[in-house]
């Protein structure tokens, strides 16, 4: 009679290597959710309401990019510098967030606040039925 083996050596370390492998999946995902900003998109009928959660990040650390359909806001969340850190969960550095809209809009009407860290776009559609029937010259 042959008996199997099981807890070998071999076995645990392949497990390990799993365990490993899953835990450090896990924490690339939770450190691109901590830096990526939420946002929230509403349509407004003739515009489109983008709020981009951006709490301590100044006016000056920010940038915007409306082409066509796609938004792009990119800041940088900047370390406070007083005292050593003890416990931290806050996300710091660099981050870029992308939205692509329904449909375009109007880069030059866009505008931009920054209020209580929301960012708050008010992005103007494209009427495309005013570009496609021109004005009568007559």
């Amino acid at each position: 009679m042959e008996l199997d083996t099981y807890g070998t050596a071999s076995d645990l370390q392949e497990l390990l290597a799993v365990r490993d492998s899953i835990q450090r999946l896990v924490e690339h995902r939770e450190g691109d959710d901590a830096v990526l900003p939420r946002a929230e998109l509403r349509d407004a009928g003739d515009a489109y309401h983008l709020l981009v959660d951006v709490p301590g990040v100044t006016q000056e650390n920010l940038e915007i990019a409306v082409q066509g359909a796609e938004v792009i806001v990119a800041g940088v969340r900047e370390r406070e510098a007083d005292g050593a850190l003890v416990f931290g969960e806050r996300p710091r550095g660099p981050f870029q967030r992308t939205v692509t809209l329904p449909g375009d809009v109007d880069p030059e009407a866009t505008q931009a606040r920054l209020a209580g860290g929301v960012l708050v776009l008010h992005l103007p559609k494209v009427d495309r039925a005013a570009e496609a029937d021109p004005p009568d010259a007559g």
